[in-house]
């Protein structure tokens, strides 16, 4: 092979520069704003920037905040093992991995909109349903008064009831909901208490926070179906696992659309959707369920969709010791924060206050 002459590795020379000069100038203006502050590509030790993916931290919400991401760490509440309290915590930590640039999109959402994470929701005491109804509902109810779309990390499912009740009342509204789930959580009293991680999305009926002609609930599967007749008789559309293989996600999206429609709106997605192959790192893993394509091919489906914040629930790192699923459960809460700023930086009134 002949060698190269010094004409074509000159011209090749040119294209050698500094680490951080991109030919893209949105990403080198957001290099440039947020290196100083402390963002950085390493993904382990020192962080300038704990939040969620690196996000500012602020609990003052008001209208320098278009995205404000919030942990939940309940699992007083979850039917199963202990320990999706720890969830946003693993989150946290995992979610160095991932942006600042969504690679479905080509988006970076920090130069979308403003986006702070509040930190987690403090307790008042240890009573499950004080939590839920009353300091969870007032975080949220807070955000919502403000405008501002909330991406909620849990924390057992139960936490949603809160975010949904504390929503509802600042928009004095019922919203639809798209319910990624294996579970559709409509059953009655377990244990004693009414708002259990079970019955999230009954009680969110009953009390008019949701409404159940404009529900769809996806993945759903198992052993426990008899217990979901609630969801059947109030007019909710289940959509089981099999169907999400057999059909495929974009006709599974367009029902989404059909049904939700274009007014207000919620996103839930509990990772235990996932089969239980590659998420057991969860309070109730189930096999035969959907890939993680999948899930993140539905977010992506709820980008027509009016959303007024999203979710996602019941990582369980005590059963996660290699760390993966906590790994999976943070790409997956970046897909729905892409979702977020997509939708809210169209009309974005705060301007970029990142850092």
């Amino acid at each position: 092979m002949a060698k190269m002459t010094p004409e074509k590795l000159a011209a090749l020379q040119q294209h050698d520069k500094p680490a951080f000069d991109f030919n893209n100038p949105e990403i080198s203006a957001f290099f440039e704003r947020a290196l100083p502050h402390g963002y950085t590509l390493e993904t382990n030790g020192f962080a300038a920037l704990p939040g969620f993916f690196q996000a500012p931290h602020r609990r003052d919400i008001d209208g320098n905040a278009d995205v404000v991401m919030v942990g939940c760490p309940l699992d007083l509440g979850a039917i199963g093992l202990a320990g999706a309290r720890h969830g946003p915590e693993a989150i946290r930590a995992a979610s160095r991995h991932f942006g600042p640039i969504n690679d479905a999109f080509g988006s970076i959402p920090f130069e979308q909109c403003s986006v702070i994470d509040y930190g987690d929701v403090e307790w008042s005491c240890t009573d499950l349903t004080t939590r839920v109804t009353n300091d969870i509902a007032q975080v949220f109810e807070a955000i919502g008064r403000q405008g501002c779309l909330s991406l909620s990390c849990g924390g057992e499912h139960t936490t949603t009831y809160g975010v949904l009740k504390g929503l509802a009342t600042a928009y004095d509204d019922a919203f639809g909901l798209l319910h990624i789930d294996a579970h559709c959580d409509t059953m009655s009293t377990w244990g004693g208490d009414e708002i259990n991680d079970g019955s999230v999305f009954r009680r969110a009926v009953l009390d008019g926070f949701i409404d159940p002609q404009r529900c769809i609930q996806i993945g759903i599967r198992g052993r426990a179906g008899f217990l979901w007749e609630f969801s059947h008789d109030v007019g909710i559309t289940v959509i089981t696992a099999d169907e999400v293989h057999e059909k495929g996600c974009d006709y599974i999206s367009d029902q989404c659309r059909e049904v939700i429609g274009s007014d207000r709106s919620y996103l839930s997605l509990d990772i235990d959707s996932l089969d239980s192959s590659v998420m057991m790192g969860t309070t109730g893993p189930e096999p035969f369920g959907l890939t993680a394509r999948q899930v993140r091919q539905l977010i992506h489906g709820a980008r027509g969709l009016n959303l007024v914040g999203a979710d996602l629930v019941e990582l369980n790192p005590n059963r996660d010791p290699s760390g993966s699923c906590a790994h999976l459960a943070a790409a997956l809460f970046f897909e729905l924060l892409s979702v977020l700023t997509d939708i809210k930086g169209a009309d974005a009134t705060s301007g970029v206050t990142n850092w």
